[in-house]
């Protein structure tokens, strides 16, 4: 009993005085080891500094310390010294192989709430300066991390260098610190590299490795094959259905990118398509409404997506309040090529509501929006108002007032034009040759060759030097006035000038010089010059040489000159070139052949304009052919074919016709534009009501009332 006594007091004893007594002393001893931890203490990370300053003599480190420096101290003096000290001091830990220096001065910078750590930072710039391995070491020298793996990869991926990446995600697998971002980086870099097949199975690989890809695995091979065709794009966003993975706003803004000019409308539609169906759909983001307005203005598909434009902007409680200057250019701009000023001034007012201070940029969209929509005087105004803001004076530029001038030139408001001029030089604009050029190309509207003269004297006064668009225009304004001699001796003479031989565009307007003139076997030799100096023609030769042929009253030839140039040059056709054909088509009084051209346009996804309906509707008129008339008036205003009540019209249309009309993708696809320079006028609606009035044995007048009540509502801006 007293041996059982005897060992419990001793227990007791112990434990008492172990709490209160040595252990107690321990715990002491501990805290003050970590009060002098070389991670949080300054004099140690700057002993260590030193010590490596010391021993480091073939390894540059522009750093001076005594070692007694605290850590603030310490990080001071590093920044003075500049950053690529912070450079030499890691190459010199490295090479010295010092991972307690790398340790204590990787733990010297602020982790904790920073949206770009100091350390990543840091990690990067080594990568960015060639010293990838050092970036590597570091990061082995540190507690693992994956936000530093990544880092490291992050910029090694900028270097596209795959094998870099395996070897950083390697070492990541075996510290345990490789996450989904880490493999996002191998298949991010394979598929900027155009290694699609690869980057697709390290895809796949994710699966076996435990990982579930997520959006950016998927956007980083949609950015890739996006810039090869929209084909391979539906196959990833399917894959991305299969993983359970909507589109998101990135998403959607990498596939607008493959909406380019002349895509088919099926692309447009299964894009807009995988927009309303992508994450969030009930909000659209900024970024992704300037994506959506750049691929709309770029894509020749205006009015099918200016729908959805105008849908987005109400998206959510309300009408979206654009806060970006650059977004709200990117909207100005796409109501201004889809032609709807009234838009273009309602998201300027809302700029102007909401007190978003525009950018040069932005100011220009504006400008053009108006100018490029025949509003030269409300471009004009904007200019104006921005030069009595102090904020925006500055932002006026050269290139602004181009736009007034080019939109009243166009209008033949020439009077206007020389007076903004004038106020161009009041204000001090600084012109530059593409001013110049602009005012030349007034001059060859206009027909004044003695301004355009001492335009040129200003220019070479002013030291710009003229460039081929100036030529150009010079080109321009002798062919406007038939001096076609002096024409073509410019020509000549910037043949023999190696700094500014002609290009396409000099031959093509001295090709439409001939046309203007009916000079056919000119027009014919400049073709063969041309050709000779090894310039195919584009497109645009084509109507211009079918023009030549019409104004040559050589009508038959625009078809065989036309043919003969498509098919050896693979041209496709553009809505002049269909227009003058179907203008040889009249001269030569033959309606089949004008409809046969007209059914192939239509065929060929080429739009229609308001000329070309012009030619049409009078060519029937003149032919007194009710039945054409009407078909191609409902076809102009975006009404289905045919009315039950006017079938047996039929008779009127060709075969071809009738077939291009039932292959239309939709009614209104081959509607003519609603407004601009290319819109069907309204002279042009009453002229075919007034024929039509007049031909009750073929068409009685409450149908043609009927008719025009459909065309009123499809064309509500129609004044009848």
């Amino acid at each position: 009993m007293e041996i059982i006594i005897f060992t419990f007091a001793f227990l007791m004893h112990i434990t008492i005085f172990g709490k209160h007594g040595l252990l107690k002393q321990k715990a002491r001893g501990d805290k003050a080891a970590s009060s002098t931890d070389p991670i949080e203490n300054g004099n140690t990370l700057a002993r260590s500094l030193s010590s490596l300053v010391n021993e480091s003599q073939d390894v540059e480190v522009n750093l001076q310390l005594t070692g007694l420096e605290k850590l603030d101290e310490v990080k001071e003096l590093i920044a003075a010294a500049g950053p690529e000290t912070e450079l030499q001091i890691v190459v010199a830990a490295v090479q010295k192989q010092r991972k307690d220096v790398l340790r204590r001065f990787f733990a010297s910078y602020p982790v904790a709430g920073a949206a770009q750590p100091s350390q990543t930072l840091l990690l990067k710039r080594l990568v960015r300066k060639g010293l990838g391995a050092e970036a590597l070491e570091c990061v082995k020298a540190l507690p693992p991390k994956s936000y530093l793996y990544n880092a490291v990869l992050e910029a090694l991926v900028e270097k596209k260098d795959v094998e870099a990446i395996k070897q950083v995600i390697a070492c990541a697998e075996n510290a345990d610190a490789a996450d989904l971002a880490s493999h996002n980086s191998l298949i991010k870099v394979l598929a900027q590299l155009g290694k699609i097949d690869l980057a697709k199975q390290a895809l796949h690989d994710l699966k076996k490795i435990g990982f579930k890809p997520n959006h950016a695995s998927f956007n980083s091979i949609l950015e890739a094959v996006v810039k090869t065709g929209m084909n391979d794009c539906w196959l990833i966003l399917g894959d991305m259905k299969d993983n359970g993975l909507k589109p998101t706003n990135a998403t959607c803004s990498i596939l607008l990118k493959g909406i380019q000019k002349g895509c088919r409308e099926e692309t447009v539609q299964r894009v807009m398509k995988a927009v309303e169906e992508r994450e969030g759909s009930h909000e659209i983001e900024e970024g992704l409404l300037a994506s959506f307005c750049e691929a709309l203005t770029r894509s020749g598909h205006v009015h099918q997506m200016l729908g959805y434009l105008n849908k987005f902007r109400q998206k959510g409680d309300g009408c979206l309040q654009v806060r970006c200057a650059h977004s709200i250019g990117s909207i100005i701009r796409a109501y201004g090529v889809a032609g709807d000023v009234q838009s273009v001034w309602a998201t300027w007012r809302d700029m102007e509501r909401n007190k978003v201070q525009p950018t040069r940029i932005t100011l220009g969209c504006m400008v053009e929006a108006l100018a490029s929509n025949n509003d030269a005087e409300g471009a004009h105004a904007i200019i104006r108002k921005a030069l009595m803001c102090p904020a925006t004076k500055g932002l006026v530029n050269a290139v602004m007032y181009s736009s007034v001038l080019k939109s009243l030139s166009h209008q033949k408001d020439f009077k206007r034009v020389w007076a903004v001029y004038d106020e161009m030089i009041r204000e001090k604009v600084e012109f530059t040759a593409s001013t110049y050029n602009s005012l030349l190309d007034v001059c060859a509207r206009s027909g004044d060759i003695a301004r355009a003269e001492v335009l040129l004297k200003d220019m070479t006064e002013q030291g710009i030097e003229p460039t081929i668009i100036t030529y150009g225009a010079v080109l321009k304004a002798y062919c406007s006035v038939n001096r076609m001699n002096q024409a073509f001796a410019l020509m000549d003479e910037m043949k023999r000038n190696t700094q500014h031989r002609p290009d396409e565009v000099a031959y093509n307007t001295l090709l439409d010089g001939c046309a203007r003139y009916g000079l056919f076997e000119r027009g014919l030799e400049v073709l063969g010059d041309m050709r000779k100096e090894g310039l195919p023609p584009s497109n645009y030769t084509l109507s211009v040489v079918a023009k030549l042929a019409n104004r040559s009253k050589k009508p038959e030839q625009a078809f065989e000159l036309v043919n003969k140039l498509k098919n050896e040059f693979g041209l496709q056709l553009n809505v002049h070139t269909y227009n003058n054909l179907i203008q040889a088509a009249v001269f030569n009084d033959d309606m089949a052949k004008a409809q046969e051209v007209f059914a192939s346009m239509l065929s060929e996804r080429v739009r229609p304009d308001g000329r070309t309906y012009v030619l049409l509707l009078r060519f029937a008129i003149s032919k007194k052919d009710s039945a054409s008339a009407v078909a191609l008036l409902r076809v102009a205003s975006g009404l289905p074919q045919l009315p039950p009540w006017k079938k047996q019209g039929q008779q009127g249309l060709h075969l071809p016709m009738l077939a291009a009309l039932q292959r239309l993708p939709s009614a209104s696809w081959a509607a003519a534009p609603r407004r601009g320079t290319g819109a069907l006028q309204d002279d042009m609606m009453k002229e075919v009501r007034h024929f039509l009035m007049k031909c009750p044995d073929q068409i009685q007048p409450e149908q043609v009332s009927m008719l025009f009540r459909d065309v009123q509502a499809a064309m509500p801006g129609l004044k009848l």
